[in-house]
């Protein structure tokens, strides 16, 4: 099974939103509320059961005081080099 690199991306995204969340000891619920959706649903976002859509993204990336992009770079570091390509 391949794995494609918006699928390693997401994973890495759901690993980058956990360390910010400790940094700022913050728990999904407290960035559940913050972005105005539900602990389950944050949990299933990640989690990896769900995709995150873009504006709850972008509502996460605010309420731990990022920029979008700033979150998404973070996360794409942790991407191994070899697996960009895919």
């Amino acid at each position: 099974m391949t794995t494609t690199y918006g699928e390693l991306l997401e994973a890495a995204l759901s690993t980058q939103i956990k360390v910010e969340l400790v940094e700022r000891d913050m728990t999904q619920k407290d960035l559940a509320e913050a972005v105005g959706i539900g602990r389950p649903a944050m949990n299933h976002y990640l989690k990896g059961h769900k995709s995150m859509p873009m504006p709850t993204f972008i509502k996460v990336a605010e309420a731990l005081g990022l920029t979008p992009g700033a979150l998404l770079g973070r996360a794409e570091a942790r991407i191994q080099p070899e697996s960009r390509t895919a």
